[in-house]
């Protein structure tokens, strides 16, 4: 095959390709069906459609999303008429919905040359869908919104770039251009597998951004209220000044971040933080990461997403009742006044 956009096929993992390596031929001809009108499937259908790609939208009827899709000007078909209308069919849903659409109202229709594509690795890495045709990975680095306000002023995010085994080698191709139409190579598109991908993404999740920064943010809370300080001022602490230290960290690196903040800060910071992450907890995320390799998170999570004691709903729901929430929403509304509540 004549080499589009790669030197090697398949490119070897950690090979980046840039934005202006990469242009539209390979999905010019081609229809997309977005399956799944949520942050990201809005997104990309959005910025595939400026791009000038051809984009309908499957959902089911009476759905939120899917007239959401057409009051902004989509075509928007059954999810089955999508996937059959369509030469790449973007699964847009849910993990935990993900096996039964496919294999109920998507896979029947599918011709022997379609083309599967997925923003997260879920699906292929622990076997909810099985596809032997071309299959690819576009994954933005970054929710949805971010995406689509980015690529209105001309950015976008960095993206996870992967094909399966079976797929053949011009699908590296297809997935570079896809990327590209939805604003995924800025900063450049990164070669991994959907494995790596979807187990990353899993572990950044539980350890850092969704589980271990929030329980750590609770307890530190918890502890300056439990020493007598007001409610407010350990929210200033824990909560509200963590933005300025993320901010510092995603512009400036770690070693650039500590040379932003006082030198009292950074010295505390520097002899304290191991105390905290200490090897206890170090050995904690490595258990953690063994639960997400083995399946084992991934099975806990289908059986028990919609179970009411022990679901993501409940478990969302008892949180939004400790003090440290409270505390928010009493701040939060002086904080960003012109901001409605998301409670």
């Amino acid at each position: 095959m004549k080499h589009k956009f790669f030197a090697q096929y398949p490119p070897p993992a950690g090979t980046v390709v840039e934005a202006d390596q990469v242009h539209g031929e390979p999905l010019a001809p081609l229809t997309v069906a977005i399956i799944g009108y949520g942050t990201m499937g809005r997104a990309q259908a959005l910025n595939l459609r400026r791009s000038g790609v051809q984009v309908v939208v499957g959902s089911r009827e009476q759905s939120v999303s899917g007239d959401r899709a057409r009051s902004e000007g989509m075509t928007v078909l059954s999810v089955a008429e999508a996937a059959l209308a369509a030469d790449i069919v973007m699964l847009m849903l849910p993990d935990e919905v993900v096996a039964e659409v496919f294999a109920d109202e998507i896979k029947p229709v599918l011709k022997p040359d379609s083309i599967v594509g997925l923003a997260h690795g879920f699906a292929i890495a622990f076997d909810q869908i099985q596809w032997s045709g071309p299959c690819f990975l576009v994954a933005p680095k970054g929710q949805g919104d971010m995406l689509l306000d980015g690529f209105a002023v001309g950015g976008g995010l960095p993206g996870l770039l992967a094909v399966t085994d079976s797929s053949p080698p011009e699908t590296w191709d297809l997935a570079a251009s896809y990327a590209k139409a939805v604003g995924c190579l800025v900063g450049g598109g990164f070669v991994t597998t959907f494995r790596q991908e979807c187990i990353s993404d899993q572990f950044g999740e539980q350890v850092v951004l969704c589980g271990g920064v929030i329980e750590l943010v609770k307890a530190a809370f918890e502890i300056m209220v439990e020493g007598g300080y007001g409610e407010e001022n350990a929210y200033f602490e824990c909560v509200h000044e963590l933005k300025l230290i993320t901010d510092l960290l995603h512009r400036h690196g770690v070693d650039g971040m500590r040379r932003c903040i006082s030198g009292t800060a950074a010295y505390g910071g520097l002899t304290r933080g191991r105390r905290v992450i200490s090897e206890d907890v170090r050995e904690n995320m490595r258990a953690i990461l063994s639960e997400i390799e083995s399946g084992q998170f991934a099975r806990e999570f289908l059986a028990r997403h919609n179970d009411p004691r022990q679901g993501t709903a409940a478990l969302a729901d008892k949180e939004a009742a400790s003090p440290l929430a409270a505390a928010g929403r009493r701040v939060l509304p002086r904080l960003h006044p012109n901001e409605r509540s998301s409670s």
